[in-house]
Formats: C-alpha cells, structure tokens, sequence
C-alpha cells in the first residue's frame, strides 16, 4: 500500500465463526498468484499480518497512542474510523480487512470507515449450528451461547492483544450488512461454502476482481480446504439436531426469525423441532426487534 494515498479497503465482515477464517486463508493463498510477498509461504501464522484484523491492539497504540485496554468504550469508537484509514494508507498488507463489527454508528461514530471501503464479503452462517460451536469454542453451554448470540448491541471486550469490538446481536449483525442493499457487497452463505467451496471462493475472488484466472482460483481454493481440513463431508448442514435442544431451538428462532427467514434458515425442519409455526415464530422476532431498537442504558459486554 502507498503511503501516501488511501488503497480503498475491501471487507471480509461475519459474525464471528462464520468462514472467515476459510475465506482469507483463500485468498492468501490466491495472492501468491500475482506475486504477494512471494518468498513467504501462504500459511495460518501469517494470515493477520497479509490480511489484518480491525482491531488489532498495534493499531490503536499507532493511532491513538494508546493501548486499547487504556481506552474508554467511547474513545475507541472514535478511534475506528482513524485505524481504517491507517490501514488504507499505510498497511503493507493485502488491503482486504477482517472484521466482525455491525455495520453502523457506534457512539454516533461509523464503526466502518466507508470514505476508505470499496465493498465487503459477508459471510453468514446458520444460528442453529453457531449456538453449539460458540458453546465448544467458549467451553460454554449451549444456554450462554444462545445468550450471547440474542445481545442486542454486544460489544467483545478489549484485551492486551485487541481493542473492544461492537458486534451486536448475530440478527443485528446480520441486518447491518445485508439489509441496505449496498453497492459492492457481496453475501455468502457459510452452508454454500461448505457444499460449494470452489464456485463459492470464485464468486468472492470475481467480487474482489482479484488479478487470477480460474486455474488459479481453483489452486488456491484446493490449497486452503486442504489446510483447513474442509472435504465433502464436512457440509452437514443439518448438524445442529443433534446439539440443539427443541427449547433451544425455540429460543432462538423466536429471537432471530425474521434474519433466518431472509436468507433460508428458517425451514420446516427447524420449525418442527421448536414447535413453532412460521407465523409464531415471526411474531415473536418482530416484537424482540422492536425491543432492541430501545435506547441501551448498559453496557452490552457479557
């Protein structure tokens, strides 16, 4: 990236364990194909540094002088759009940033810097299936990862290593990128990913107008399922039976009804064991929406 002038960014934006991690490693590996740093390997211990994370701490001690841990809720969200454009102007990295913040003002501040962004991928996956990977992730129960999946305004706290990120609920997270209909976004579907990664991983590098052909795609794409362990059998989207109660299950689509219904997750299968009709179910999601729209009065960490 010049020093000198901003490199508009391109966003890999998801609640978090949506494919993100997938995607970039991709990508990654796709860069080699027009000579990104061509005497290091595409690898995992060095996908932040090609590919940063917003919130890296280096950031806001470059920016602000500060540790993230020394910040005030406020006094980060006025320093995120500076951090983006530190990244568009002086980054050495790909400009493609990860991010898992909602799309929106955050103490009347953009947390993303859209004067600096060209487009965004968002990845979204089935909140059936997140509630029990968040429980294994978070060595939680399936109950606190339904808990911190429905947070209305969520913020993850800052730590030594990264500054706090506002995240939302997963609906309101959801909604914030997908909602608008904004030029140059681009939505996929973690469940299409699983079952189609390489027509999946081809659409985002075309999105991003990566410089590489199909061949390349395809190398790229078979280089990073491989070191991700991703085969055939790796998609069973109806996975989340088995780990999912019918009172979690009803827990759950009567808070985030309305996004799943948007993007198909919302079936009869899932209805079925929550015991819920469609009506019921978007009643219900309609009404916590309406609440979540209330003014919050207390920090969103969990």
């Amino acid at each position: 990236m010049s020093q000198n002038s901003a490199t508009p960014l391109y966003w890999i934006a998801s609640y978090p364990h949506s494919g993100d991690l997938l995607v970039r490693s991709f990508l990654q590996h796709l860069s080699k194909s027009f000579g990104y740093r061509p005497q290091d390997p595409a690898n995992l211990q060095l996908l932040d540094r090609d590919l940063p994370w917003d919130v890296h701490a280096h950031f806001y001690e470059t920016v602000v002088g500060k540790k993230p841990t020394e910040l005030s809720e406020e006094e980060i969200a006025a320093a995120r759009p500076k951090v983006h454009e530190h990244i568009s102007k002086n980054y050495p990295g790909l400009p493609v940033v990860k991010t898992h913040a909602v799309r929106g003002e955050f103490y009347g501040v953009p947390s993303i810097n859209a004067s600096v962004s060209l487009g965004s991928v968002y990845l979204i996956r089935n909140p059936l299936m997140l509630a029990p990977v968040f429980a294994v992730a978070g060595g939680k129960d399936v109950v606190s990862a339904l808990k911190l999946l429905a947070t209305s305004e969520y913020r993850q706290p800052s730590t030594d290593t990264h500054a706090l990120e506002p995240w939302g609920s997963w609906s309101q997270n959801v909604a914030s990128w997908t909602g608008n209909n904004v030029e140059g976004d681009l939505v996929v579907r973690f469940e299409d990913l699983m079952a189609d990664p390489v027509g999946q991983l081809t659409r985002v590098a075309e999105h991003l107008k990566m410089p590489v052909d199909k061949a390349q795609i395809g190398a790229a794409a078979k280089a990073a399922l491989a070191e991700h362990g991703v085969t055939a059998k790796s998609n069973n989207p109806g996975a989340w039976k088995g780990a999912v109660s019918p009172n979690h299950a009803r827990a759950l689509i009567e808070i985030h009804a309305r996004q799943m219904a948007r993007f198909g997750y919302l079936t009869n299968e899932a209805l079925n064991h929550a015991g819920l009709t469609r009506e019921e179910a978007l009643k219900a999601s309609a009404r916590f929406e309406d609440l979540a729209r209330l003014p919050v009065t207390a920090a969103g960490n969990a």
